[in-house]
Formats: C-alpha cells, sequence, structure tokens
C-alpha cells in the first residue's frame, strides 16, 4: 500500500472532552488515520475513572475512496471534513459519518487545502449541474423529506451545484424538461417514483433535439410506491435499496446504459418507456390500487389479495421476437396495423392471460423482481405470463409471494419468455393497460426497441 502523501497531516480526531493526536495519510485506497497519543482533559481525582474499551473514540483503519465523496476545509475552524458514507456491514444501508480532522497552525492550512482538493479528485468526476425534479405528490408525499435528506449530504459535496423544482401538478416536469436549456444541466435527478421518470423521459423524447437530450443521466432517489428503476439501479451498481444509498451514487457521479422502447398504443403519440408493460391482474392491482395510495407500496400487497381471490383474466394475442432468433428487428418501428404475422422469427400465441408483466429492468419495484438476470442495456425484454390452462388462484398466490426474492420463475406454469420486440392486442373487450406503472388507453400495443438509449447515475 504506497502513500501518496509521504509526510502526511499531523491532526486531532474527536472532541473537547477527548481528542487524539494522530497522522493521516492519504495511499492508494484511501485515508488512513494513524493514532499516536490521546489527550484526556486532567479532573479531580473524585471524578477520575478508569475508562472503557467502547469509551475510546475508535478510528477506522482507513477511510476507503469507494465511501468517501470528498474533502473540505473550513479555514476559520481550522478543519479538514472528509464526506464519509460508510456500511456498518456489507449488507446495510449506507449511513452518514464525516471525519472532521483538525490541525494546529496556519502551516498546515495549504497542506490540508492540497488535501482536500486530492481527495475530491479521486473521489467524484469534479463540477457538476443537477436538475432535481420534486414531486410532493408522489406515494405517501414524502419526496420533499426525502430531498431534505438529499440535500443535507449534498451540501458538504465540493462540486456539486442543484436547482430544485417542485413539480405541481402533471405534465408539468413533461413540459418542463421539453423546453430546458440543455447546456445548464449534466443530469436530471428525480425525487419520486417511476411515473415522473416516465413523464421527463418522455418530455425530453418530445424535444427536436431527441438524441442530445436522451444522452442526458437520469438519476432517481426513490420517494415513490414501486421505485423500480432505483432498485435496479442500485442492485446492478452492488449497493443497498435506500435513499442516502441513491444519493450517495448519484454524487459519486458514475453512470450507465439503459435500454429505451417505442410504444405505440392507439392513435396517440409515440411514447417512450424504459420500466415494464403489464396487462390483466398485473395492470389491474397497478392502476386500480391507485385509491389507496396514501399507504404508500403497501397498496399494491393489499390489492394483490384481492386480485388472488378474484383474478382478472385477459383474453388477448401476443406477437414476439424471440431473443435467441438472429437479426434484429427493423430500425423504425411499423405502424400497428402492420402485419407481422407469417414472417420469421415472429411467434404468436393466442390465449387467456391471467398475469402479463413485460419488464425492461430487473426490478419493476423495489420488492418485485419479475425478471431475474435481467440487464439494463441487454436489448431484451422479459414477458411474465401465466395464462390459459396453467392459471389458477393457487399458483397466482406462490407467485406472488416469490416476487420479492425471484424464486416465482420455480412455481409451476409461470413462463419467462425472453424477446426484442412484442405486439399484445386483445380481444376482450374491456381491462387496464399500465406502461411505467402510468395508465395506457386499453386496446392494442406495441413495444418496439428505440434508436435511442437513456443514461442513468
Amino acid at each position: 500500500m504506497s502513500s501518496m502523501d509521504p509526510e502526511g497531516l499531523q491532526c486531532y480526531v474527536g472532541d473537547a472532552a477527548s481528542r487524539i493526536e494522530a497522522c493521516a495519510c492519504i495511499t492508494d485506497q484511501g485515508v488512513t488515520v494513524i493514532p499516536i497519543r490521546e489527550e484526556v482533559p486532567r479532573k479531580a481525582w473524585w471524578r477520575r475513572r478508569k475508562r472503557g474499551p467502547r469509551e475510546r473514540p475508535l478510528l477506522q483503519p482507513i477511510l476507503s475512496f469507494d465511501d468517501l465523496l470528498g474533502a473540505t476545509v473550513d479555514d476559520k475552524a481550522s478543519t479538514l471534513r472528509l464526506v464519509h458514507c460508510p456500511r456498518k456491514s456489507g449488507h446495510e444501508q449506507r449511513i452518514c459519518q464525516d471525519v472532521f480532522l483538525t490541525f494546529d497552525g496556519s502551516d498546515k492550512l495549504s497542506q490540508a487545502q492540497k488535501w482536500a482538493t486530492k481527495i475530491t479528485e479521486r473521489c467524484t468526476p469534479g463540477k457538476r449541474r443537477l436538475l432535481v425534479l420534486v414531486n410532493p405528490a408522489s406515494g405517501k408525499g414524502q419526496a420533499p423529506q426525502v430531498w431534505q435528506t438529499t440535500e443535507d449530504l449534498w451540501r458538504a459535496v465540493p462540486g456539486i451545484q442543484y436547482l430544485p423544482v417542485i413539480t405541481h401538478d402533471p405534465g408539468h416536469a413533461y413540459e418542463y424538461v421539453k423546453s430546458m436549456d440543455l447546456e445548464s444541466y449534466d443530469a436530471i435527478v428525480i425525487i419520486s417514483g417511476d411515473g415522473l421518470i416516465h413523464e421527463v423521459w418522455n418530455g425530453l423524447s418530445a424535444r427536436p433535439d431527441a438524441e442530445r437530450a436522451l444522452a442526458l443521466p437520469i438519476g432517481h432517489i426513490p420517494a415513490g410506491s414501486g421505485n423500480g428503476l432505483a432498485k435496479s439501479v442500485l442492485e446492478s451498481c452492488g449497493e443497498n435499496y435506500g435513499i442516502l444509498d441513491a444519493a450517495f451514487c448519484i454524487a459519486k457521479g458514475g453512470h450507465q446504459p439503459i435500454d429505451l422502447m417505442c410504444v405505440r398504443a392507439g392513435d396517440k403519440q409515440q411514447k417512450v418507456s424504459f420500466l415494464s408493460l403489464s396487462a390483466a391482474t398485473i395492470s389491474d392491482v397497478d392502476i386500480e390500487s391507485e385509491r389507496l395510495r396514501c399507504i404508500g407500496s403497501a397498496r399494491f400487497t393489499v390489492w394483490a389479495i384481492w386480485r388472488v381471490l378474484w383474478p382478472v383474466r385477459l383474453r388477448a394475442e401476443l406477437l414476439y421476437w424471440p431473443a435467441e432468433a438472429p437479426g434484429q428487428p427493423s430500425a423504425e418501428p411499423p405502424p400497428l396495423s402492420a402485419e407481422l404475422e407469417g414472417q420469421p422469427p415472429w411467434t404468436k400465441v393466442v390465449d387467456d392471460f391471467m398475469v402479463f408483466w413485460a419488464c425492461n429492468t430487473e426490478w419493476a419495484a423495489w420488492d418485485s423482481k419479475p425478471a431475474p438476470g435481467a440487464c439494463l442495456s441487454d436489448g431484451i425484454w422479459h414477458l411474465l405470463l401465466i395464462r390459459g390452462k396453467s392459471a389458477s388462484r393457487t399458483r397466482l398466490l406462490r407467485a406472488f409471494l416469490a416476487l420479492d426474492k425471484g424464486e416465482h420463475v420455480h412455481v409451476p406454469g409461470v413462463e419467462i419468455v425472453k424477446c426484442r420486440a412484442f405486439r399484445l392486442i386483445p380481444i376482450s373487450k374491456s381491462g387496464h393497460l399500465a406502461l411505467d406503472g402510468e395508465k395506457l388507453p386499453f386496446g392494442p400495443v406495441q413495444v418496439w426497441p428505440s434508436r435511442y438509449r437513456g443514461h442513468v447515475l
């Protein structure tokens, strides 16, 4: 382990009651704080007592760059602040645990400022300008509190600038991003559920410069009922699901591509989808449970129990391009009236669907994993089907109970079909369709690969 600063920074860690003289060094892995001696204020003999091991200020052997977001210097207090968000253990959420190193003398100030710059450069990509969209109506209405938690962290992170915008009604975010100046921001952060993300990506795709606009990375801090994108992104990064975890990942600045799909339904303008399309029982749970929004994500569980007792079935024709088939669907999506049947490799299924759930991400909600193994940018959608004679209340219940761990794939009668494009044509006269959790006009619907890719933080 080689040191980037062989001289080290002579400093103190602790408070007025007890502080430790230490030497801090920047290494290849992070910041190491080596205790030298502890200073304890002298007390009268009758107040003295032996200090137990748990009372001694604890120092980690190393503050890893993986857990740091940078460093700042307070000139007046002669303090170097390390913005530190470690996990208590590998399976727990991150916590804020900043470390303050105090130093004596103006000669240490210059060294501390150089240190702060060096540490920050190792932790984050530099200055970023973020547009933050906060939806106070999402989920249980806790988005403002979620933003406060996020801002408390970001305020201490060097280089992050942000403009928070509170959305007032449906369509506000759509219109805002449709006309925003792309030069003013490096990314968009959404504090809401998946519905506002759907709105934002569709607003960006409606711009004349859609290709450039859709290249703007999107970050999701969970504040809704489902939060499937946040869960999928955090899982792909090896992070736990949580508000601080998502804010930490966004502050780190890394991003990855995500497939976007073109969706045609009825005579309306083509939409962009990033998450899922559902029908039959799943879309009924998604749409009808809106009346229980006040109880948050529990609304899905309550309505799912109701629909296990009285399932919804959809008679429909499904045409799909198998993922394992050679070639790719055409670059431009055809109109819904275009004939696909009989053209290889299109495959046709006509049946009664109790469950139809098409997913682009592994997680459709923070506690539902309908597409185990799905990647964000592999060009493949996973269709979760329970249909025909295999559809029963017992199997539906078993599948629902196993969704949180993705074990539903082992339930008899559950199918996972991987495809690159598909068209669903309802034969039933009525029902619900839900696109990324938002209601879609009931009727024929087509999902096709978009020529654009999105990016997520």
